[in-house]
């Protein structure tokens, strides 16, 4: 009796380790072969939130160090228009993941891709349009607040998420540390 069980238990666990390969290649294969359309799906993505920060007729990729990411916002005769960052800092549960646009130096705008690891309700409220759109006109020696701006160069942080504006803030000046090294390179 005990050798049929432990038959029908091997039997079982077999069939099921199949299932699970069998499967874990479908999902390989699908995504190889999708590869290329998730591709684009993913540019024409980031091209729209570039759009809405820096209005530009083409972007092209920047090569940069590191995880970081860049792009050159260009019009139909090629001239720059400004310049698009990736970043990433830790903020308070996990990377928060920023795109600054920046222009002759200062911030023209500024998006939080991803926070979604951060506390629901507090940190994720660094997405907010009130609080990104402080960062407008701003430079690298902007810093952030816990009351109202006193100065020029002061973000307010968000409410009970200083960690998470500060991840924000100093991605935001990462971004503009990456416009100073490829302005350099320009000259």
């Amino acid at each position: 009796m005990k050798r049929s069980s432990s038959k029908v238990i091997f039997t079982d666990a077999l069939c099921l380790f199949i299932i699970c390969l069998v499967i874990t290649f479908a999902v390989a294969g699908t995504r190889a072969v999708f590869k290329d359309r998730i591709a684009k799906q993913e540019w024409k993505q980031t091209q729209s939130v570039m759009s809405q920060l820096i209005k530009a007729d083409d972007f092209q990729e920047i090569k940069m160090a590191g995880e970081n990411q860049g792009y050159q916002a260009l019009d139909t005769t090629g001239k720059t228009l400004g310049y698009l960052f990736v970043t990433k800092t830790y903020g308070y549960g996990s990377d928060v993941s920023v795109m600054s646009a920046v222009k002759d130096g200062k911030v023209v705008g500024v998006n939080v891709l991803d926070a979604s690891n951060e506390t629901p309700g507090l940190g994720q409220n660094v997405t907010k349009k009130e609080f990104v759109d402080q960062f407008s006109g701003l430079n690298e020696s902007l810093e952030i607040v816990k009351s109202k701006p006193s100065s020029k160069n002061q973000v307010e942080a968000v409410t009970g998420a200083t960690k998470s504006s500060k991840a924000v803030a100093a991605s935001v000046k990462e971004a503009l540390a990456l416009f100073e090294q490829v302005a350099k390179t320009e000259k």
